[in-house]
């Protein structure tokens, strides 16, 4: 299908697509594969998603990565992830294609507990692309909605600025991107897990059974189709 018949077949309101990327580890572990090639499977999958997303002329996606709460997971767990982490983003021809849609790269959460090596290359991607027009691909790493919220709040009182919505919304680390109006999780599992709490309260949520190796353009399409078919009108 060319990108302009995808362009074709989503609604000119449909703008931003979250993703919770579920079900890595299972899809190693019914593999018979070692729990990171999961991870790495989910990374390749993720740049996949990116493309059929600009081709759908979304101009936004949000992918959540790295969760605060994944912090609690083993020493060993943590370090061998973000080990991966570092070498797909330097080197895999899958960032490589993802690249050549200039792309606008931006990172969300909380930057202080990543490492050097993780920063350094997530800070390099954020300012060669700032000035990129393409899709706006955020990335939530060390992650958490409930902190996102409690960071936006300190900040808004540090400026003195009047407690409401839009000055709390323009002191998330979202700020200056409209909600989505999907999130999608894969895996089978049936909650938001703390991500996006503030931004999702008008998302229409979409579940499935599909690992996230495993999700492709087809489950995409379909659920694209249904949200054109879906009035919303916000409660009025």
């Amino acid at each position: 299908m060319s990108t302009f018949s995808r362009r074709n077949e989503v609604s000119n309101s449909l703008k931003h697509i979250a993703f919770i990327m579920d079900g890595n580890s299972t899809w190693a572990v019914r593999r018979g594969k070692d729990v990171m090639e999961g991870y790495e499977a989910g990374m390749r999958n993720m740049s996949s998603i990116i493309l059929f997303a600009n081709d759908y002329g979304l101009k936004y996606t949000t992918f959540y990565a790295f969760s605060s709460e994944n912090w609690g997971r083993s020493v060993r767990w943590v370090s061998d992830f973000m080990s991966l982490a570092v070498r797909f983003l330097k080197n895999d021809d899958a960032i490589r294609s993802t690249l050549d849609i200039k792309p606008k790269i931006m990172v969300i959460g909380d930057k202080t507990r990543l490492d050097q090596k993780m920063l350094g290359i997530l800070t390099k991607y954020e300012e060669e692309t700032k000035n990129n027009t393409g899709i706006t691909v955020c990335l939530a790493i060390s992650y958490g909605g409930r902190d996102e919220i409690i960071r936006a709040v300190k900040k808004v009182s540090a400026l003195g600025l009047k407690f409401n919505e839009e000055n709390v919304s323009n002191c998330l680390d979202t700020a200056g991107i409209p909600d989505p109006q999907i999130i999608i999780r894969t895996g089978g599992h049936q909650r938001l897990s703390n991500f996006l709490l503030w931004q999702s309260y008008y998302s229409e949520l979409y579940f499935t059974e599909t690992l996230w190796p495993d999700f492709g353009e087809t489950e995409l399409k379909k659920i694209i189709a249904n949200f054109a078919s879906i009035k919303r009108n916000y409660g009025k």
